[in-house]
């Protein structure tokens, strides 16, 4: 990477810290976009990777999802759980929500004049959200826009499209970890692009999911609110986020331990 791009990044790690043995950095809003920022300034290509518990536990049992996180450029604190977890070992840190660090870069993008592309959800809302867009970020450089529906077959054909264009950010809605393995496939092609993936954001941006309430976010209860609103998530949490807490947990107190031991 170009020297301006290093040393942001270096700037960053030096806040990285670990959690289950995963890296995470300890960025708000504002630094992980000078990041962005400087990646663009630079044209250097970038992933980075919105962690939380469910995908912390995910990864300890799928080796290519877990090569993939710690080969992320920037890993922001997506979930609570994963707050909770950095604090309880001393790490003052807060949340960092995906979907709003991906509307901030958005909102950058358009403000310099970036080229964008969108790649997942359903064909409907994909229509829709380049709508939204353009209506939220007028003058907005959307470049590609391609919903989810397409197979392994296609999707060359569907990158070279896009590749095309030159991207500069990429906002890929496909899923945990559908999305991690299409950008780890193919962020070498698009070596000028920020990517970043987005999980439901497109969704919750054309109104076609609601995101929790305020009051939800603000406790850290954004999970609860997705167990109680969308119940077929309830098998995939309910074996991830206990096992995560226990993990946790156990390395807290073994810590702890060890230090009164030392």
């Amino acid at each position: 990477m170009a020297p301006q791009v290093m040393s942001t990044l270096l700037a960053t790690y030096r806040s990285r810290h670990k959690v289950l043995g995963y890296p995470i950095d300890v960025v708000n809003e504002d630094s992980a976009i000078s990041v962005v920022q400087a990646a663009w300034q630079n044209e250097r290509g970038m992933h980075i990777v919105t962690l939380n518990a469910e995908m912390v536990v995910q990864a300890q049992k799928n080796a290519e999802l877990d090569r993939i996180i710690r080969h992320a450029h920037l890993i922001i604190p997506d979930g609570s759980g994963v707050v909770w977890a950095l604090k309880l070992a001393g790490q003052q840190s807060t949340r960092l929500p995906g979907i709003e660090l991906a509307r901030k870069t958005l909102e950058v993008a358009c403000r310099e004049g970036r080229r964008v592309a969108l790649i997942g959800g359903k064909p409907e809302v994909m229509l829709a959200l380049k709508a939204k867009l353009q209506e939220d970020f007028p003058g907005i450089k959307i470049v590609g826009a391609q919903d989810g529906y397409f197979s392994k077959d296609q999707e060359p054909e569907i990158v070279d499209e896009i590749l095309s264009h030159e991207p500069e950010l990429i906002l890929v809605a496909l899923g945990v970890p559908k999305q991690e393995y299409f950008i780890d496939k193919w962020q070498h092609s698009f070596t000028k692009a920020v990517m970043i993936g987005v999980g439901g954001s497109f969704d919750v941006w054309t109104g076609s999911v609601k995101r929790a309430p305020e009051v939800f976010q603000k406790c850290h209860l954004e999970w609860f609110y997705r167990l109680i609103s969308e119940p077929w998530r309830a098998k995939r949490m309910m074996s991830s986020l206990p096992s995560f807490a226990f993990q946790v947990l156990g390395e807290s107190l073994k810590d702890r331990s060890s230090k009164e031991k030392s």
